[in-house]
């Protein structure tokens, strides 16, 4: 994960080759944002101030893709792990970087990921975008 997003920052790989995905499962519903290297992005989400499933696609600059990314490296995303045991079946949290074929992902439970603190950092710049792209629409709060 590092490398790719190393590799995206400086310029190595294509920013069509390149996006970051998170989804969050959880009591109050699901949300999911997909952004690529390009600015594009899908949003979608049950945790709605209705409860009733949203979507949004769009583009947005590039430079927050960028920005997002230098988050995660800066963090040191791929680092972050399970800090405890969870229930059977219980909700989970990931984040997905993509460079060309390969996927690098960092799933979590959901009731640790504010705990884990490289995780959080990603995930909150993740639902700033997300709350600025959907104006709103999208109240998710990373639980």
């Amino acid at each position: 994960m590092e490398y790719a997003l190393k590799g995206y920052l400086d310029g190595r790989l294509a920013p069509d080759r390149f996006a970051i995905r998170y989804v969050i499962h959880g009591s109050s519903g699901t949300t999911e944002a997909s952004f690529a290297g390009t600015g594009e992005y899908r949003l979608s989400s049950t945790v709605t101030a209705d409860h009733r499933p949203r979507s949004f696609i769009g583009r947005m600059g590039a430079h927050d893709v960028r920005e997002l990314a230098l988050v995660a490296l800066r963090a040191g995303l791929w680092r972050a792990s399970h800090v405890g045991a969870a229930a059977v079946e219980a909700p989970e949290t990931r984040i997905d970087v993509t460079a060309g074929e390969q996927i690098f992902s960092v799933v979590l439970w959901t009731s640790e990921a504010t705990g884990v603190r490289a995780f959080d950092q990603v995930q909150q710049r993740i639902l700033r975008l997300v709350h600025r792209l959907t104006g709103g629409a999208v109240q998710e709060v990373g639980r």
